[in-house]
């Protein structure tokens, strides 16, 4: 026992307390695009949407007459671009964004249609003017 062990001890019983560490604030999800509020999906042979709402439309492969999509002069980002499904009355069924959740799938189905235009689809997706490409239109008997 050194003649200053009482000071060692006493020095290091003041010593103050390190902080606690405070946990990193907390992160906000980042609001989804506009089109990434919107699902779309495929079940057997129907195609679906969910729009932003909650509401949902659905079709079946076999009553679609014609699949184009309308684009803007927004550029080939998506934004401004939309999905046009017409029905057997040849009025637009439903539409939907490009850029939903699930467009991927809906894509590999559509895509396997006979006769299905995979330049217009391209052409589409690339487009920078106000257009409409008509990608899959059902064959005249």
């Amino acid at each position: 026992m050194g003649l200053f062990d009482w000071w060692k001890r006493r020095a290091r019983a003041q010593a103050p307390l390190p902080a606690p560490i405070a946990p990193p604030p907390a992160v906000a999800e980042p609001e989804p695009e506009p089109e990434g509020r919107w699902q779309t999906g495929v079940e057997a042979d129907r195609l679906w949407v969910r729009d932003p709402e909650g509401g949902r439309r659905a079709a079946a492969l076999d009553a679609l007459m014609a699949i184009a999509i309308e684009t803007s002069d927004a550029g080939p980002d998506g934004r401004g671009a939309w999905w046009l499904f017409y029905g057997p009355d040849e009025d637009v069924a439903f539409t939907l964004p490009l850029g939903a959740r699930g467009e991927g799938t809906m894509v590999e189905r559509i895509a396997a249609l006979p006769d299905f235009r995979h330049d217009a689809y391209a052409n589409a997706i690339r487009s920078t003017d106000i257009d409409t490409f008509v990608i899959w239109q059902r064959p005249f008997d």
